[in-house]
């Protein structure tokens, strides 16, 4: 990537200013672990003060604030706990990605008491501006999610209900097994000489949906039931 498609990362401590230019798109991976590999990041292997002017900072001064001198580890700091410089466009492009998001796990994770049934996406999306909840395009899904079930249970009936089932798959659906593994939290399995048998925990917003993949994948083979 060049100069002109990378942005400005900016950390301040101890009254410096460190700044280093990074791919936007991979730095925002990068604070959501989706990105392991800070070099990925990096598109300037330099820290700087003042990086209009192209004025770097002495290694005295990155040992004094960040006890090293290791571009690496300064980046993974500034780029993780730092302000990243983006437009307000795309500032409002990942809000949007992120409530489409945060409205999807709430979809999963919760129900209303009074009927025992999930709430559809729209429903969650008039009770998000009812309670006119703040998304920060930075933080984690599963971090904002917890806090605005709360804020929403002050408000609205909603209960969060996770229901743990012990699955059986026969062999010749191993392909199944995958797939489910990859959508659905697997908290213990085995195979037996029948085939995989599993304890899976499904939110309860989304029971309905994990019978239908269970029964699809294994064509009405692959059962379950409800661990008490």
């Amino acid at each position: 990537m060049s100069l002109e498609k990378a942005v400005v990362a900016r950390f301040h401590a101890k009254d410096y200013i460190f700044e280093i230019y990074v791919d936007l798109e991979k730095a925002l991976q990068f604070r959501e672990g989706k990105i392991k590999n800070i070099g990925e990041v990096l598109i300037v292997e330099e820290v700087y003060k003042d990086i209009k002017k192209g004025e770097r900072v002495s290694e005295s001064v990155l040992k004094k604030v960040f006890g090293t001198t290791d571009i690496y580890e300064i980046a993974s700091k500034i780029v993780k706990e730092g302000d990243i410089q983006i437009t307000s466009e795309y500032r409002r492009k990942l809000i949007n990605q992120k409530r489409k998001q945060i409205i999807e796990t709430i979809r999963r994770l919760v129900i209303d008491p009074r009927t025992s049934l999930p709430f559809t996406p729209q429903r969650i999306e008039e009770m998000l501006e009812q309670v006119k909840v703040n998304i920060d395009p930075f933080k984690p899904v599963e971090l904002q999610t917890n806090e605005i079930i709360k804020q929403l249970k002050k408000k609205f009936p909603l209960k969060v209900e996770i229901t743990k089932l012990k699955v059986h798959i026969p062999y010749e659906y191993v392909k199944a097994v995958n797939i489910l593994k990859k959508k659905y939290k697997v908290l213990k399995e085995d195979w037996v000489d029948n085939g995989w048998i599993a304890i899976i925990e499904v939110p309860s917003g989304i029971k309905s949906e994990f019978f239908s993949d269970l029964g699809k994948l294994t064509n009405g083979e692959g059962y379950s039931e409800e661990i008490k």
